[in-house]
């Protein structure tokens, strides 16, 4: 009997071991899979629709859009066409803007500019590109990354952006 209760503990032992064994094993394997997938970063905050919310020179005179808009429309109700707004997906920005047609009572066709862009990792900065032409800007967030303030490197021109927020559906 002593020698059947040996044998039972050494099957025990057996299936301990081989338990221990297999779960090494699967965790080794889980863990080498798992380092080895992509790090998926968060979205940039740059993706979505904006409108402008100020132009300004590197002397820093500031357009608000808004205002300059309102003051053209009282004058002239048909320059209410005017806009400036940025799209940005994870290929490509694109600008569209209205301005008014000073010969006419009337807005200009649409200016529509498309660049592709990427992030600099080591500077931050963002570089727009259109063929040839490299536009660098350091772009900031703030305000719940709704407000975006773009400053072109090279003319110090700064461009912020109000993002264009959906309303819910009832």
């Amino acid at each position: 009997m002593a020698l059947f209760y040996l044998f039972l503990l050494k099957i025990i032992k057996m299936k301990v071991f081989s338990l221990i064994k297999t779960s090494i094993f699967l965790f080794t394997v889980i863990f080498i899979f798992s380092c080895d997938k992509e790090e998926v970063l968060p979205p940039d905050n740059i993706l979505g629709e904006w409108s402008v919310y100020s132009i300004s020179d590197s002397s820093g005179s500031a357009i608000i859009w808004e205002e300059l808009k309102a003051q053209l429309v009282g004058l002239i109700p048909s320059y209410s066409c005017m806009e400036f707004t940025t799209t940005a997906t994870e290929q490509i920005i694109t600008t569209r803007y209205v301005i008014i047609d000073q010969n006419t009572t009337g807005c200009k066709s649409p200016a529509i500019s498309a660049y592709t862009w990427t992030k600099d990792p080591e500077t931050g900065f963002y570089n727009f590109i259109q063929l040839n032409n490299v536009i660098e800007y350091s772009i900031s967030f703030s305000n719940n990354n709704n407000r975006m303030e773009w400053v072109d490197q090279t003319s110090g021109d700064i461009t912020i952006w109000d993002r264009k927020l959906e309303l819910p559906t009832s």
